[in-house]
Parts: C-alpha cells; structure tokens; sequence
C-alpha cells in the first residue's frame, strides 16, 4: 500500500472523529506535548488512521504504521479472551500422557487447515470439536488455538455458554434476541466454551431454550461458513446427535476430521491424576 494510498474499508466513523479533532496532514493536531504523550501511538491518536488531503483536495484517510499491532489488540479485548490466551497456549499444555499429545497433535492441524484458507474462498471451513471428560484440557487446547487465530489477525469471540446462554433465555423481544444472537454469528471465528452444560447423564435431556440458542447460533454459522470452535462435555455422536440431529448433524458434518472425544473415566481427569 503506497503511504498515501486512501485506506481501503475506512472507518467513517474514525476519520470523522479525526477530522473534528482538527488533525493536521501528518496526523497531528495542536495538542500540546504533553498531551501527545497520552497515546500509545501519538502519530494517530491510537485510532489506526491519519486523516491527509488527497489530490483533489479532499479529506481521506491511510493506515497508520501502528495499525497492525492496534487491530491486534482489539480483537484480543473483544475476544474475551484476553486474560486466557497468554496462559493457555500451546506450549503449556502438558503432554505427560498419549491422550494430551493426541489433543495437542489434532489441535495443531485443525490450526493449519484453517490458516490455509485464510484469505480464499474455499467454502466449508473446518469445524473443531472436543468433547468429553472434564479435566482433559479442553478448554486449554481451544484457547491455545483461538490465540494463535488472534495473533494472525482473524478476529475471535468466545462464548461461555452457561452464562451467555442464561442471558439469552431472558431476551423477550424478537429483535433485541436477534442482535444478541448476531453478537456471536459476526465473527470470523467463534469459540463455544462448556456447549450445553448442566449435570451429567448417559442419555442427556436439553430444554427447548437451549436447543433454540444452540440452533440460532450454529445454524447461522453453518450456512455463513464461519469456523466454530466447540468444547463440551458430551459425546457428539452419542449424546447431542439423539439430543437433537438437527442441529448437531450441522456441527458433526463441518467438524469432520476434527472431532475429540475423551472417554470419561477419572484417568482422564488430568487435574485429578496431577498430569497437567
């Protein structure tokens, strides 16, 4: 991109608020030094953008050479994984055991198979799906990914499904459901965490408000080809496809290839036979 190349996709919004800040040419306004001190980035005010005249004479915008680490930091805020993705990484989860090389070896290649595509346009992105005992790092392995997704630029939204679920059960109103639901729809990649939790049975009942939420999100996602990233404690074949073949055929027809499931059994329990 040539350093006075308009942005491509501007944010209007920025590049208003930028020009009522009355930034000159070079992305600095009249702030005083001290003030300039404030920003992380004091060439554009930590929006990313600098406003400049094209040669016509009209306001526009270009990337700020900061841009890059920006994005990355607010696609790691909005993630919600903020706090995660720096502890549960790849390199900490522990492979003491043939089961957690086999978890970190199948996370690695859905990682790779979904980098692969980025930028194309393949259809049918990979789904990834661990499902099972509790203790097994599930969550880990799935954070560990959506960290490395983040580092490359694709932005990530997690979902714990317990306490999102809940929130969306009390939604009434069609519309305010619809834009609650399109919160977890619009990312390029979306993180479910603990997916239909409640207590453990071999045959596993669900209530109608929560299959309605599973179904309006990972529907939307099916048909949009958005990668999903799903942890649970069930047996996807076993359990959540009698629960409901709708909507989990969806999940088991995209995750195909990368699909874990850990026996439950106490050995699996890694925090309970100290393997992690």
């Amino acid at each position: 991109m040539d350093e006075m190349e308009p942005m491509a996709g501007i944010d209007l919004m920025a590049l208003a608020a930028m020009l009522k800040a009355g930034l000159s040419q070079n992305g600095t306004g009249s702030e005083t030094k001290e003030e300039s001190n404030t920003y992380d980035c004091p060439e554009c005010r930590d929006t990313g953008l600098i406003a400049f005249k094209d040669e016509e004479g009209r306001w526009t915008a270009k990337q700020c050479k900061c841009w890059p680490a920006q994005r990355a930091k607010r696609l790691l805020k909005e993630s919600g994984l903020e706090d995660a993705v720096s502890r549960q990484t790849f390199d900490s989860f522990q492979t003491n055991t043939l089961l957690q090389e086999k978890i970190k070896q199948k996370a690695e290649e859905y990682l790779r198979a979904l980098l692969a595509m980025k930028g194309k346009k393949e259809s049918r992105r990979p789904w990834f799906y661990v499902g099972g005992n509790p203790g097994s790092g599930k969550t880990h392995i799935c954070t560990a990914i959506c960290g490395k997704l983040l580092d490359d630029g694709i932005d990530v939204k997690y979902m714990q499904w317990v306490n999102e679920a809940r929130r969306l059960k009390f939604i009434n109103d069609p519309e305010e459901y619809d834009n609650a639901v399109n919160e977890y729809v619009r990312p390029s990649v979306l993180y479910i965490d603990d997916l239909l939790k409640q207590k453990y049975v071999d045959h596993p009942t669900f209530t109608e408000g929560d299959i309605k939420i599973a179904f309006s999100v990972l529907n939307q996602r099916y048909l949009l080809d958005k990668p999903t990233i799903i942890s649970s404690e069930w047996d996807l074949l076993d359990q959540l496809m009698d629960a409901d073949e709708g909507v989990f055929s969806r999940v088991y027809e995209r995750s195909k290839g990368f699909t874990l499931i850990v026996d439950r059994k106490q050995e699996n329990n890694f925090r309970i036979t100290g393997a992690v």
